[in-house]
């Protein structure tokens, strides 16, 4: 899959490199991030222009993440609850609740960033909360920005090593991911705790007042 998307940028360019991000940034599964870094090398290269590449890119990712927002906005819960049961969503569903729980706001722009996988779901959850628009633009189009520069200039500058780069994305994509799973868990269980403490509370008995 990579490989034939990687093989299609030199023949249609930018279209290919925006097309690829806005899937990526809807949820569809694309190798956004390595196609971002070859569009840097090829830059680096001169066959594009750098400048040129980031705007594409940039529109991309902003145009995705107003998406999906706007679809959890419109249908809420009922989205929602349709990729829930959809057995390859749920985690990623599942996972961007407790992001959300834990950081509000700011998970828009670490889910944007650090943990990029998270992104469009976080987006969903986003719009189905009824996060205000202005909030969650004020994280998404800053996060969106920082990713574009970081993995394009990343390709620019390692043009010459982009297997290397490549590989050491691939494999910071896997910890990030191993990251957000232990964050989901600890979230689980910090939840099932505050339900026990509840729990706990409602069973004990009422404390006996003496007669006078």
């Amino acid at each position: 899959m990579t490989e034939i998307v990687l093989g299609l940028i030199p023949v249609y360019g930018l279209f290919v490199i925006f097309v690829i991000v806005f899937l990526a940034c809807t949820g569809i599964p694309m190798p956004s991030s390595i196609v971002v870094l070859t569009a840097g090398a090829l830059a680096a290269a001169g066959d594009l222009a750098l400048w040129h590449v980031l705007l594409v890119v940039i529109c991309a990712y902003l145009l995705g993440d107003q998406i999906t927002y706007n679809a959890g906005r419109m249908w809420g819960p009922a989205l929602i609850a349709r990729l829930r049961r959809r057995k390859r969503m749920r985690p990623a569903i599942e996972r961007s609740e407790a992001l959300l729980e834990k950081h509000g706001s700011l998970a828009i722009f670490i889910s944007r960033t650090v943990l990029s996988q998270a992104g469009p779901y976080v987006g969903y959850v986003s719009g189905s909360l009824e996060m205000g628009w202005r909030k969650f633009t004020a994280m998404a189009v800053p996060a969106a920005v920082l990713w574009t520069l970081a993995y394009a200039l990343l390709g620019y500058m390692f043009a010459g090593e982009l297997p290397k780069v490549s590989d050491l994305v691939a494999a910071m994509l896997l910890v990030g991911a191993a990251s957000l799973s232990a964050l989901a868990f600890a979230v689980w269980i910090a939840l099932l705790w505050r339900r026990f403490e509840a729990s706990d509370e409602e069973a004990a008995p009422s404390p006996s007042f003496a007669r006078k």
